[in-house]
């Protein structure tokens, strides 16, 4: 019925059935052959010699449903697969609607509306599949930057979220395989049902939004369609429960972040971005785990941390359907390393080499190791007001308190040791059997104490009385108390830093291999 052939003498198009159209006169008419009732007319015009193309024509008897009046109806000389320009000339259907002229009239950019809307459409409704089942809407998150603050204990992500759905009750137009030429413009977005996603764990309440900065395209997927010969601009339609709608906007979110420093600063942080539906409950949309991911595009190595395993989880069994998009957070210890490590071991060894000074030196041995205690005092504050204030002890605590106890048992050895120098000869010197003391020393004489060879002064059990209190004397002298500091702090030192460095190399970030 819609097929004509041209008819060169006299000039009119005949078609398949009954229907003709002629010139008569100054008009085309389209007439019933056998009836000989016109249907429709169309005044002859100085630029158009045939009826090709896109004309407004008048109707004059009800046909196909249509009602009297002016009417545009297309007679094209295009084959299938070609598009009629308004002038009649043809070009490829897949030049249509593609963001350029090609037509010389440039009618191929017109009546590009994608999105075919029922009359009993319902924008606030979310759509339901033939199943009756829930709704999956995928959600894909692409991460371009991240930044953190962990006095803040904030992590602020710049990123991509697309969302992506089917609605079974529309229809689409001409759809190309290129999704960006398949957006949908601003005012047929405003018509369409749109998920609503919020954002829990931020400060304020924050959800998607759709606006100018929001691209909304459908999705060629399935690439079956049918011919709409009733609308003159010669569309292809495709159905909407097989070509999947999708919108993509970029945001730029503050999420909180409960941050455990226990280990700080060779600790591993999981901070997540909570995503929820709020259109409806469980029962009506949830999240499709199988077509949903995560991705980070950005920079590895950040300032503080380095970023590790990124993951995403979905939970459709609570009321709203939730996922959780987790970021792990490796933090990189080479400042803390610089800054704090190597500066608190530095004065701990000044310190220790104290014990090397000698004991006749109290005042120099002592404000040597009480110099290093200041400094890492300070050093323990300044570390302290850049970390948010915790109940718990971190890592970096226990091992600056550590290095301040430390100097302050130096510090009391040197004041054992001084105690028992002997500084009524002052610089005598400590010979290998020990220090010299001067109850024996004259002026200028030594005493010698003579004994008879074979003679028996004392009985036996003051002897042995004697040499009791004469090796404590020797154990307990100045240089024992030297040699017991040197060894003491030492062997505290290497049982304390095995213990340290073999807790943090379980699970944490100090052996941690990306």
């Amino acid at each position: 019925m819609y097929y004509f052939d041209l008819v060169a003498f006299p000039l009119y198009f005949r078609g398949y059935g009954e229907y003709m159209v002629e010139k008569v006169g100054d008009v085309w008419t389209w007439y019933d052959s056998i009836t000989n009732i016109t249907k429709a007319v169309l005044p002859v015009q100085e630029h158009l010699n045939y009826p090709i193309g896109r004309q407004t024509w008048d109707i004059k008897d009800p046909v196909c449903g249509q009602e009297s009046g002016k009417r545009q109806l297309t007679l094209s000389p295009c084959t299938a697969g070609e598009f009629t320009c308004t002038d009649g000339t043809c070009i490829s259907f897949a030049r249509r609607c593609d963001l350029k002229f090609d037509c010389g009239d440039k009618t191929d950019e017109s009546f590009c509306d994608i999105v075919n809307f029922p009359g009993d459409y319902r924008s606030k409704l979310p759509p339901r599949p033939v199943s009756d089942l829930s709704l999956p809407i995928s959600v894909n998150v692409s991460m371009d930057t991240i930044n953190i603050d962990t006095t803040t204990m904030l992590i602020s992500v710049s990123y991509n979220l697309r969302m992506t759905w089917f609605d079974n009750r529309l229809t689409y137009n001409n759809l190309k395989a290129l999704t960006r030429l398949n957006t949908v413009s601003l005012d047929q977005v405003e018509q369409l049902w749109r998920p609503n996603v919020g954002f829990i764990n931020t400060d304020d309440i924050q959800h998607t939004v759709v606006d100018q900065g929001a691209v909304t395209t459908i999705i060629r997927e399935h690439p079956h369609f049918v011919r709409d010969l009733s609308n003159p601009y010669e569309v292809e339609v495709y159905r909407g429960d097989t070509n999947p709608v999708s919108t993509t906007r970029k945001y730029s979110t503050v999420f909180t972040c409960n941050f455990d420093l226990v280990l700080y600063p060779f600790d591993i942080q999981t901070c997540s971005m909570q995503l929820q539906i709020q259109s409806a409950s469980s029962e009506y949309l949830i999240f499709n785990s199988n077509d949903s991911y995560a991705q980070y595009l950005g920079q590895k190595f950040l300032i503080e941390y380095g970023i590790g395993l990124i993951d995403l989880q979905v939970d459709n069994a609570m009321q709203y359907s939730e996922m959780k998009v987790r970021i792990e957070l490796i933090r990189r210890y080479g400042y803390a390393m610089l800054n704090i490590y190597i500066p608190s071991l530095t004065l701990l060894i000044i310190s220790y080499v104290t014990l090397f000074f000698r004991p006749t030196i109290f005042e120099v041995r002592v404000m040597t190791a009480l110099t290093a205690l200041l400094v890492l005092a300070t050093l323990f504050t300044q570390v302290s007001t850049s970390l948010p204030k915790t109940s718990y002890f971190k890592m970096v605590d226990i091992w600056l308190l550590f290095c301040i106890v430390l100097i302050f048992f130096i510090i009391i050895f040197h004041t054992i040791i001084d105690f028992h120098v002997d500084y009524s000869n002052t610089g005598a010197p400590l010979s290998s059997k020990g220090w010299v003391g001067t109850s024996q020393r004259s002026s200028g004489s030594n005493i010698v104490k003579v004994t008879p060879v074979g003679g028996n002064t004392k009985s036996g059990d003051e002897d042995m009385n004697n040499l009791s209190i004469n090796f404590l004397k020797v154990r307990f002298d100045a240089k024992f108390y030297i040699n017991l500091s040197k060894l003491t702090m030492f062997l505290v030192f290497f049982v304390f830093n095995i213990t340290y460095w073999g807790t943090l190399a379980v699970g944490s970030g100090l052996v941690y291999y990306y």
